[in-house]
């Protein structure tokens, strides 16, 4: 057993599991064994069970008396509440961001967008949503709103679960954004505040519509949530 501290145990813990859940590893809807988990983390069941609380008050887990632990499932209604508040957050800080983009800035997206081509061609999937991820953010952090950033890499964060569904299921999508991020780019280049916010709301709207109609269409995405299946909703 670890002699870190308590405190420390826990956020360790809370991020392998929030890394297993992002990734897809414990799958939505599955009910977790907290003996096992324990086990292969080499933790007693309290700082678990600190960790599974925290998740769910992030809206990862859900916590059921006396049936047990259950990764929240997929779902249409949470999946539009998280994207159509990207869509508004992510178009301010797009706009905000334009006039600051810096050379270095500039020179960071060309590169990130070579680097996603290049990834794309091999189906790296995880490396792509990392590149993805570091390629936006990259922009918004030239906006300068510290409390804006954090609200939409919490976000993303949540909307992490329905990328990865995304991108195994329906893999073509990633590589039609790669025109939008084209787009994107150039609009970065011009440093045109309203082309950028136009064209980043309309990537992640686009998203939306590509989840939509893979949940609908895949069989795995009806998990029960509450007692409902997406098909149901």
């Amino acid at each position: 057993m670890t002699d870190l501290p308590q405190r420390t145990m826990t956020e360790q813990v809370m991020a392998r599991l929030r890394d297993m859940i992002l990734s897809g590893e414990l799958a939505p809807g599955s009910r977790l064994d907290q003996n096992d988990l324990a086990r292969r983390f080499g933790v007693s069941l309290v700082p678990l069970r600190e960790a599974l609380a925290r998740l769910q008050s992030s809206g990862l887990v859900r916590i059921v008396p006396h049936r047990g632990v259950f990764v929240e499932a997929l779902s249409v209604e949470e999946l539009l509440d998280i994207y159509q508040v990207r869509e508004a957050l992510e178009e301010l800080a797009a706009r905000l961001a334009a006039p600051r983009l810096s050379a270095d800035d500039l020179a960071t997206l060309d590169r990130l967008k070579i680097e996603m081509e290049k990834t794309a061609k091999i189906d790296d999937f995880d490396a792509l949503l990392d590149l993805h991820r570091n390629f936006h953010f990259t922009i918004y952090r030239a906006a300068g709103r510290r409390h804006l950033l954090q609200l939409i890499a919490q976000l993303w964060d949540l909307s992490a679960r329905y990328r990865h569904f995304q991108l195994y299921a329906f893999p073509e999508r990633m590589r039609t954004s790669l025109f939008e991020v084209q787009a994107i780019l150039e609009a970065c280049h011009r440093r045109d505040p309203d082309a950028l916010a136009l064209l980043v709301r309309y990537k992640v709207h686009q998203t939306v519509v590509s989840l939509l109609d893979v949940m609908r269409r895949e069989p795995a995405a009806a998990s029960p949530v509450n007692g409902k299946h997406i098909n149901e909703q």
